[in-house]
């Protein structure tokens, strides 16, 4: 089967993850424009590092890769884990619907403290890398529930269900799930800084 014939057959759970992920970029949205607390305080922190990108180089982009790999990596592992867990699918949802709330929360308080600016540094240091690390997220998310739902088909609705082959369909999205994460992280760790520096320098 195609990787095409794969996401058609599974639409519904592509669907689904896509939902959960874009119910948090929401929820974060929401969250970043009711705020009041704290938002001039945090705004002082970014002004001053944009101040700061003004003129000086960021530090290692070693570390920052290693770093933004462990924390992709991570997520990536927990939702197979709950996936394999079968009645833990729901922690595979939690974790896509975390991921969008720190990307709807993110470019919601750059934009509402910096309007055109913030969306400049939203799209430089948000967009690069999430567009690379969130289907990679969504699609370990659809196969992972997907699995768990041909478990509890065959045990608890008694619906013929072939669970060997979801689980190495499932497996193998993982796996290259993962490696799309490494790329992810490469791209947080070189790429989005270059664009950061750029619009933090012209903005």
């Amino acid at each position: 089967m195609t990787a095409t014939g794969y996401i058609r057959a599974n639409a519904i759970w592509y669907a689904l993850a896509f939902v959960i992920f874009a119910a948090g970029v929401c929820t974060g949205a929401a969250y970043a424009s009711a705020m009041r607390d704290g938002g001039a305080e945090a705004l002082t922190y970014l002004e001053s590092g944009l101040a700061n990108l003004r003129v000086n180089t960021p530090g290692s982009n070693g570390r920052v890769m290693l770093a933004s790999m462990s924390a992709n990596l991570s997520s990536v592992a927990l939702i197979w884990i709950a996936g394999s867990s079968v009645l833990g699918f729901a922690g595979a949802f939690l974790i896509l619907f975390i991921r969008g709330f720190c990307v709807g929360f993110t470019v919601a308080f750059l934009v509402r403290e910096m309007a055109g600016a913030g969306a400049v540094l939203a799209l430089s240091s948000v967009l690069p890398h999430n567009l690379v690390a969130v289907p990679a997220l969504v699609a370990a998310c659809a196969s992972s529930v997907r699995f768990s739902w041909s478990v509890l088909s065959r045990n608890l609705l008694g619906i013929e269900a072939d669970v060997a082959h979801a689980f190495a369909e499932s497996s193998a999205s993982f796996f290259i799930a993962a490696i799309v994460l490494v790329l992810a992280a490469f791209v947080q760790s070189y790429v989005s800084p270059a664009f950061l520096m750029l619009a933090a320098r012209f903005g």
